[in-house]
């Protein structure tokens, strides 16, 4: 594995097409039963590309993130003219697990803006499968998280989860489009309270969550 190096060249694209064709493979892994050849060619081409790609420059994740627009509007407190007009689809941070577009192991969800809430919209594949035919809680969980935080660029504000508390009022389907919507209740200090909830295709509400996330300090974090 090489040494860091900033990462100055533009294959975004390509990362998320790769992102996707892997995330494919992957559902299609969980979903059926494939012949042993074809696992094992499986297996064996995806650990050459491996190896191809950790003899790569390592991405210097830290420098990207600190180099980020939301960044500096952040601590210039005009972090609310980076967001996008209702209803443009956000991707505002391409490698995250749970909705980014470039991440291999993303969940798929997509969020945009209304008004002043965010609404996440996802169709759960057979990999976050729980109980059968069902979900598994921590895939839900981790949806409510990315889409509550999508309301802090809505709100001007950069902070991390603090505490979050998830309801599982019924069974959360797979295969079908799903939504969450979340919005800011109220601040106290540091300590902002947003609350969500998702709901099936059929209106059906499944899972309601609050949380209690803490508002950045700009220079602590750009020191650590």
């Amino acid at each position: 594995m090489t040494d860091p190096v900033t990462d100055d060249h533009d294959d975004l694209p390509d990362r998320k097409a790769a992102a996707a064709a892997l995330n494919r493979l992957s559902h299609a892994l969980v979903r059926h039963r494939a012949e042993p050849a074809v696992l094992e060619a499986i297996a064996r081409e995806a650990d050459r590309l491996a190896a191809d790609i950790e003899d790569e420059p390592v991405r210097e994740r830290r420098m990207e993130l600190l180099s980020h627009p939301s960044f500096d509007a952040a601590a210039e407190g005009s972090l609310g003219d980076l967001v996008h007009e209702d209803g443009a689809f956000v991707d505002s941070f391409s490698d995250s697990p749970v909705s980014g577009s470039a991440n291999p192991l993303s969940i798929g969800l997509r969020i945009a803006r209304e008004g002043q809430e965010s609404v996440g919209k996802v169709t759960l594949q057979p990999g976050w499968q729980g109980a059968p035919g069902r979900a598994h809680g921590g895939v839900v969980a981790a949806v409510n998280d990315d889409v509550l935080g999508a309301i802090l660029p809505i709100i001007g504000t950069m902070a991390f989860t603090g505490e979050l508390t998830v309801r599982y009022t019924a069974p959360c389907p797979l295969g079908e489009e799903l939504t969450f919507r979340a919005r800011a209740v109220g601040r106290d200090g540091r300590k902002l309270y947003l609350e969500c909830e998702g709901q099936d295709a059929s209106g059906v509400v499944f899972a309601k969550a609050t949380s209690t996330f803490i508002a950045i300090d700009l220079e602590q974090f750009k020191q650590a």
